[in-house]
């Protein structure tokens, strides 16, 4: 992996982990076909979503290329949602160290199965672009696929009851 590509990855899981201070707008970012948000309330708008926004904006998609994006970010967002939600069972869980292993083991399976899904909808997004959107997707579509990834590595963290300087 390039330099440029590993510093890209780490300055997105930085921004991603800082994004509770972008919340602060108190609105939230969105991209074609999602809902409004409900009962009034704010929402936090975390990184991903700003730059799932900003990426959008950036490619002006013509109204044959929508389905493919949409496709393609709620992809994202799902795995964004499944890596929050194994991070809230971890915390809550009490289970031993082989039961341990064996969901770290589902969760890559898991993880690995979501990523490839997204890898189809980002091929079949870009197959729809023109070749000036594409000078503009080259070099954030598959960085966007690894924030979630990112983010889950960097939020994880040591096991509870692991010994100082061990970590899972």
């Amino acid at each position: 992996m390039s330099r440029r590509k590993v510093f890209a990855l780490s300055i997105a899981a930085l921004s991603l982990c800082a994004g509770g201070a972008l919340g602060q707008s108190g609105r939230r970012s969105r991209g074609p076909g999602e809902g409004r948000e409900k009962g009034g309330g704010q929402e936090p708008v975390s990184a991903i979503e700003v730059t799932l926004h900003e990426f959008y904006e950036d490619l002006k998609l013509s109204a044959e290329q929508e389905g493919a994006w949409d496709a393609y970010v709620r992809g994202i967002r799902a795995l964004m949602n499944d890596i929050a939600r194994e991070r809230v069972q971890r915390e809550k869980a009490r289970i031993g160290v082989l039961q341990r292993v064996d969901r770290v083991v589902d969760m890559a399976r898991d993880r690995l199965t979501a990523v490839e899904d997204i890898a189809i909808s980002a091929k079949a997004l870009y197959a729809r672009l023109t070749p000036e959107q594409q000078q503009v997707a080259d070099p954030r579509l598959a960085n966007i696929m690894a924030i979630p990834l990112a983010a889950g590595a960097a939020r994880a963290g040591p096991e509870r009851g692991a010994p100082p300087g061990k970590r899972s």
